[in-house]
């Protein structure tokens, strides 16, 4: 329901001798000619307005050449085995030694890395010693690519994936899309496998559209590992989200970006932070804690019913375990404008002044007067002024209960 909203030894590819002087006219891909309408929450971009005062300070000064200047966004990505083990080999693990597994070639990640042509064309002649005009190339990279063999030893390996870009603004430019991308999938309800799956696809397809047009921008640290760590986010044996690992069967192994994963754990402390400083507010306003305890209950399939009659301090409790664990839903609930009125709707509905649909979510009256056909709409009703005496008369009914 959506009423509450609440080390694989590669040789580095060498620096290229000179910059592109002009990539305003190469071909864009259809990543990056997305229009990206909001910033990324941690990168401040500088203030384009024109500068008034006839010189600039030196802040500005080093603001700017920062901006020109070059820069390396320094990545490891880990992939690891899913522990699988049979029974005999958990009992004979010492004798048998560690266990050791292979990412092949892959025809899906093959055809895919061939179609990034302009990447192809940068990449591969330091890799494989050739042209891009050679008469041999086209079929010596699909050879590269068909013959990939990754041996994973003991259960992890890792993967030097930094990009060095010309520019630091061009970092900014990619990683805000990248933002984007990543922001959208995890916006999906993660108790929604068929929903996370097809969000997972999208955002693999659209990661390796922004990937496939980095070339234009800088170049890989190492670039056989670069190389190594796309195949795999094509290949169908690695989950790229530990959350289908149990429901896969398939899935041997799986990937780890140790910057993403500090990122989002400093961002958890930041949201536990906030949540804290919440509960202490709410915690003056006994209308609005009630609203926000009756939107959690109502995200955890708790019964409304029985958590009304809940005492105060096992409400708080259970607010405070929600704010630990969902920091980001319980926030968003906090500042939800309707929270108020969506529980007082939740409310009716309990004491069976209102009616929601079993089948769907309409909400009517018990004599069955329309109200809306969601939540959402049922909100809308009672904020519209014309019906604030069907409001006042539904308050003066839960006054006397």
């Amino acid at each position: 329901m959506t009423e509450f909203n609440p080390t694989f030894n590669g040789g580095g590819l060498n620096k290229p001798q000179s910059k592109p002087e002009d990539k305003s006219n190469s071909g864009e891909s259809e990543v990056e000619k997305k229009e990206v309408n909001e910033p990324a929450g941690s990168v401040e971009t500088p203030d384009e307005s024109p500068i008034e005062t006839p010189e600039e300070t030196p802040a500005e000064e080093f603001f700017e050449e920062d901006l020109d200047e070059e820069y390396t966004d320094n990545r490891t990505i880990i992939v690891s085995l899913v522990s699988n083990y049979s029974n005999y080999r958990r009992v004979n693990m010492a004798s048998l030694g560690p266990v050791k597994a292979t990412i092949g070639s892959s025809v899906r990640s093959t055809r895919t890395l061939m179609g990034h042509k302009g990447e192809i064309e940068a990449y591969f002649p330091s890799l494989l010693g050739i042209s891009a005009t050679h008469n041999d190339f086209v079929s010596r990279v699909k050879s590269y690519l068909s013959n990939i063999q990754f041996t994973i030893t003991g259960g992890d390996a890792k993967l030097d994936t930094s990009f060095v870009y010309y520019h630091k603004s061009d970092y900014l430019d990619i990683k805000e899309k990248e933002d984007k991308i990543l922001a959208a999938y995890n916006r999906i309800p993660k108790n929604n496998l068929d929903e996370l799956y097809k969000g997972a696809v999208k955002r693999d397809k659209e990661l390796d559209i922004l990937e496939s047009t980095k070339y234009k921008y800088g170049y890989p640290v190492n670039l056989e590992e670069y190389i190594l760590y796309r195949h795999c986010i094509l290949y169908s044996e690695v989950a790229k989200d530990p959350i289908f690992i149990n429901g896969n069967q398939n899935l041997r192994f799986y990937i780890k970006d140790l910057a993403r994963e500090e990122a989002r754990k400093k961002k958890l402390v930041e949201e536990r932070k906030i949540a804290l400083r919440n509960i202490v507010e709410l915690d003056a306003s006994p209308s609005r804690f009630q609203a926000v305890y009756l939107a959690v209950c109502k995200a955890s399939n708790q019964n409304i019913a029985t958590a009304l009659n809940k005492d105060k301090i096992r409400q708080t409790t259970e607010l405070m375990d929600y704010a630990n664990l969902n920091p980001d839903k319980f926030n968003k609930f906090v500042n939800d404008k309707n929270v108020v009125l969506k529980a007082f709707i939740e409310t009716l509905i309990v004491r069976g002044e209102l009616i929601r649909s079993t089948y769907n979510q309409q909400i009517t009256t018990a004599d069955g007067g329309f109200i809306g056909a969601n939540l959402n709409e049922a909100v809308a009703y009672f904020n519209n002024p014309n019906n604030n005496a069907v409001k006042v008369m539904y308050e003066n009914k839960l006054k006397l209960i």
